[in-house]
């Protein structure tokens, strides 16, 4: 990994060196002395500031990213987790900073986000996408839980009668920030902004230390003594809960003394009414009288259209749409005062609508007599969204909303190019709306649906999923109270949010914790009351729910379901005069082979493609059945992770596993003070996108799930659903070997195998047309003492099967066959048959299928290749696909470790062959592995052998008991 690690430096300062640029607009690569590196010219993650010109002189900024120090601190030894107790964090030590430098925004373990720092060849997870998006990082960071980050900073000259102020976007687990030594505030929120008025603190002469102490936020987990499952105190997010340190942008505010500190547009549109509420505050030493003035001017999108400039930021504002009364506030010293004002656009404003997301700018100027104090410029639309009985109305006029959801995966979707990627891709199926999943996501992805037009169900990090929450703990209420709060007071202003979310699946706590009926109702009645107090801070929407919680027995204005595989009309509610929600539905995260053979039979097992032609024809029905006709929002469950193929980013060499010399890597030297991520690479099957990072691929690769939901949507066809059930078994022969001869000594496995299946065995090989070796250990001796039966049984016919483990070839027995043979590194969990031969026609994939048995689900440990396969007929192979790396991955590994698998050039893997010997004589050689005792390798053996001809006295292999699996909601899917 260090050896890698190096190589990963050289190739990336190389690339530097070599002056790659863009020609035309496409990517350009180089040679390396050992890889082909993707070099990307362009920004990863092209972004802006929060003061935009207009603003100016009035307001200003400096962006803190850049290089800051780190400190790792460790745990203390004799701290104990689940105590609600963090330890503390001691103050950093002039000596202990790293010699390398982080990169902000980036978490100080972001190469484990993703959790593949560690995967590859030679490690126990090598087909997992790995995560290293920042090679120059030590490898140790990505266990640090607590530590100190550190810059130092200049007041710029000309900002002398500005307040300062300190505005993070977004900093995961707790924090404590101090400058100059002097704490100034703490955060325990990862994701959302915050900020701290700095003016009193700083040196506005000279240098300036910035100091940012963080700790997991998992140290302050407290467990239950009863219900074993909880232990978050704290809105948890999904895949960023161990996330440490500041991972979205910093920056440093000059403001004015005299200001405005927020606004909140409200489009009363079906009121002719444009009403802005504005909070301002004087903290100038004297009294202030001052005007408020507003206009409302054109937002026009001037960026390209082709995927490489269309992410990335231009725009203008046009001409002058509106204009508020002037309105005339007084303002004490130290005081903060809301004034409202309101305006009769009276059509002079355009619809912000799906099909046409006009925007405009409100400016809003603060003056006095003599002098403009301030000017802060809010986006908005004008635009309304309604509940009218069970529709879901914008602009007065019913609207449906068809969406998707995402998990935060990666840090990937920290670059505004892949929002832009997944949005266009939403809008390609013919969909309108988003769910960011499971937390409040960067900025850009809100400030993306503004500008393409989708509706955003905005949603908090309270993911009942994780079964993590602890609701029995007031600081976990306190803290979720507060998270709402924050990500409305953020979002509010977006046109393209529709409704709040304050939690996703929030009933599996209790369904999982298992309390009494009286402590879950105590339960509902917080999350009850919890997303109603988002009426506090936004009267403009109607649409709250929590997500996959039903309506709370009528509380909520919306009802919303998830739901598994199939259609569940019968599980809609009828007659509720109320909007109908399916925010997730189908098997997409959690569907094995044989919930998803009833949709398209044994395709279902064979390959990534199959599995998606099943969720293809679910999701059809869905949409077709269900969604059209009755609900208001349907959103299937991530068409973007699992209704698309895994990229291959900067990753084309199959013959081999990708390591950390693929990928995507920056061609643009590192700048400081530049908003946004600049990644060092982006590795290969992070995502299913390519937002033209790599100019060989296209956006994304469509699967069968992604189609038919387009056809769904756009008036197509698809295959209707008709349940396909196992065919009829064709008839066994009769027997034909009534007794074996086992030939040598064998191994006891072997034995006591042949033994537990029933073969009737004589010490006679003359009186066997069934002579049984141990491949693995049979002599030339013992060969030749068959040599007399096999020539007495030519003309009738016999058999002689050659059984192995696959773990090696007796070299005898090599020595003795007519060609070569010889052992592949090829392992598998299932099997194909040969239905050209008669043997393997009797099978159907189910039946080779040990993905999901107990222990061992190696049922091929090596294959076979060689003449001797070439010129025999191959019965049993190994399976082209493994679904053991996806029925029991993580969400962020399964996709992408099977359709790397499915790439990758495999060694041959004959498994069971047949090769005619002399006359009628043939010979079996089977590398199947014969230890394994469970239920399914119970069955297959004994239909091969009865396939075989071999009679068995119906003895069975005592298989091992099964273990009682408990439910795991991310895992195995939605519950009732």
């Amino acid at each position: 990994m260090k050896k890698d690690r190096s190589s990963i430096r050289r190739i990336v300062l190389q690339s530097f060196r070599c002056g790659l640029f863009i020609v035309g607009g496409l990517l350009s690569e180089t040679m390396t002395a050992q890889n082909r590196a993707v070099v990307f010219d362009r920004d990863f993650s092209p972004a802006e500031g929060l003061v935009i010109p207009q603003e100016k002189p009035y307001r200003d900024e400096v962006c803190l990213n850049g290089f800051w120090d780190l400190q790792c601190v460790a745990v203390p030894s004799s701290w104990k987790s689940g105590s609600g107790i963090a330890p503390e964090l001691s103050a950093p030590k002039p000596d202990q900073w790293e010699k390398v430098k982080i990169k902000i925004p980036s978490a100080i373990n972001v190469n484990d986000w993703g959790r593949g720092s560690k995967v590859g060849e030679g490690t126990q997870r090598p087909y997992a996408p790995g995560s290293v998006y920042f090679p120059s990082y030590p490898e140790h960071w990505v266990h640090t839980r607590m530590g100190w980050l550190r810059r130092n900073f200049r007041i710029p000259a000309d900002w002398e009668q500005k307040r300062i102020l300190l505005h993070f976007e977004a900093v995961a687990g707790d924090c404590v920030i101090q400058v100059n030594g002097k704490e100034i505030c703490r955060n325990f929120d990862a994701h959302l902004p915050f900020e701290a008025d700095i003016t009193a603190y700083v040196n506005r002469e000279g240098e300036n230390e910035l100091l940012v102490g963080v700790r997991d936020t998992k140290l302050f987990d407290k467990s239950h003594p009863v219900y074993q499952k909880m232990g978050a105190t704290y809105p948890t997010g999904s895949n960023t809960d161990y996330l440490l340190g500041i991972w979205q942008d910093v920056y440093m505010f000059a403001v004015p003394e005299i200001r405005i500190t927020d606004v909140f547009v409200q489009p009363w549109v079906d009121k002719n009414e444009l009403k802005v509420e504005v909070e301002l505050i004087n903290l100038s030493p004297e009294k202030a009288s001052v005007t408020l003035n507003g206009e409302v001017r054109e937002w026009v999108n001037q960026a390209g259209k082709d995927i490489l400039t269309a992410p990335e930021i231009k725009w203008t504002l046009g001409s002058t749409a509106l204009t508020m009364p002037v309105t005339t506030v007084t303002l004490q010293k130290g005081e903060k005062k809301k004034v409202v004002i309101t305006q009769h656009p009276d059509h002079r404003l355009k619809f912000w609508t799906p099909d046409t997301p006009d925007l405009y700018t409100l400016l809003l100027t603060v003056n006095g007599k003599k002098q403009v104090y301030d000017c802060k410029a809010t986006r908005f639309g004008w635009r309304q969204f309604k509940i009218v009985g069970d529709e879901f109305q914008l602009n007065g006029k019913k609207i449906q909303c068809f969406g998707d959801i995402q998990h935060p995966f990666s840090a990937y979707i920290c670059s505004r190019r892949f929002a832009y990627a997944w949005y266009q891709m939403i809008k390609d199926f013919g969909g309108n709306a988003v769910r960011p999943h499971a937390q409040p996501w960067p900025r850009v992805y809100y400030d993306l649906a503004d500008e393409m037009g989708l509706m955003v169900l905005d949603e908090t990090a309270l993911f009942g999923s994780s079964i993590r929450l602890n609701l029995e703990e007031d600081v976990t209420w306190q803290r979720s109270h507060k998270h709402l709060e924050r990500l409305i007071m953020r979002d509010r202003n977006h046109p393209s949010v529709i409704g709040w979310s304050a939690g996703n699946e929030m009933f599996a706590i209790a369904l999982l914790n298992k309390p009494a009926k009286e402590v879950a109702a105590v339960w509902d009645d917080k999350l009850v009351e919890l997303t109603g107090s988002a009426r506090q801070f936004d009267p403009t929407r109607d649409f709250l729910t929590l997500d996959g919680d039903r309506d709370m027995d009528g509380r909520l204005p919306v009802w919303s379901k998830h739901f598994s595989h199939g259609l569940k009309l019968d599980d809609l509610p009828k007659g509720l005069n109320k909007p109908l929600i399916v925010g997730e539905s189908g098997a997409t995260y959690y569907g094995r082979p044989h919930q998803l053979y009833p949709f398209v039979g044994e395709k279902a097992y064979l390959s990534y493609e199959g599995r998606s032609e099943a969720l293809a024809i679910d999701v059809f029905q869905n949409v077709k059945q269900m969604a059209i006709p009755y609900l208001a929002y349907y959103s299937p469950s991530e068409v973007c992770w699992f209704g698309l193929e895994h990229m291959n980013l900067g990753y084309h060499d199959f013959s081999r596993l990708p390591n950390l010399s693929d990928g995507i890597f920056a061609g643009k030297p590192y700048e400081e003070g530049k908003p946004g991520y600049q990644y060092e690479r982006i590795p290969p099957y992070v995502t299913t996108f390519n937002p033209g990072l790599d100019s060989s691929l296209p956006l994304y690769k469509p699967l069968p799930m992604f189609n038919a939901l387009k056809a769904a949507l756009n008036g197509g066809e698809w295959t209707a659903f008709k349940e396909v059930k196992h065919p009829v078994k064709p008839e066994l022969p009769s027997p034909v070997y009534a007794v074996a001869y086992l030939a040598g000594k064998a191994n006891p496995d072997l034995i006591r195998f042949l033994t537990e299946s029933g073969i009737s065995l004589t010490e006679n090989p003359g009186k066997a047309n069934l002579w049984i070796v141990d491949a693995e250990q049979v002599t030339t001796a013992d060969l030749q003492g068959l040599q007399s039966a096999l020539k007495k049984w030519r003309k009738k016919g016999g058999m002689l099967l050659a059984l192995g483990s696959g773990e090696k070839l007796s070299a005898d027995f090599c020595r003795w066959l007519p060609d070569e043979v010889r052992l592949t590194k090829r392992k598998a969990t299932a099997l194909e048959m040969n239905r050209s031969t008669y043997w393997g026609n009797y099978f159907e994939l189910p039946d080779l299928y040990f993905g999901e048995m107990e222990g061992d689900r190696y049922i091929l440990k090596q294959g076979l290749a060689g003449a001797l396969v070439e010129k025999g007929n191959v019965i049993l192979k190994a399976s082209r696909t493994d679904w053991n790396l996806f029925n029991t991955s993580p969400e962020h590994w399964k996709c992408a470790q099977v359709v790397l698998y499915e790439a990758l050039q495999k060694p041959e893997g004959a498994a069971l062959i047949t090769y005619p010997l002399q006359d009628k004589t043939d010979l079996v050689l089977s590398v199947i592995d014969y230890r394994l005792q469970t239920k399914e390798t119970t069955a297959f053996w004994n239909s091969m052998f009865h396939v075989m001809g071999i009679a068995t006295d119906g003895g069975g292999f005592k298989s091992h008991g099964v273990k009682e699996k408990k439910h795991d909601l991310l895992m195995d899917g939605p519950v009732d």
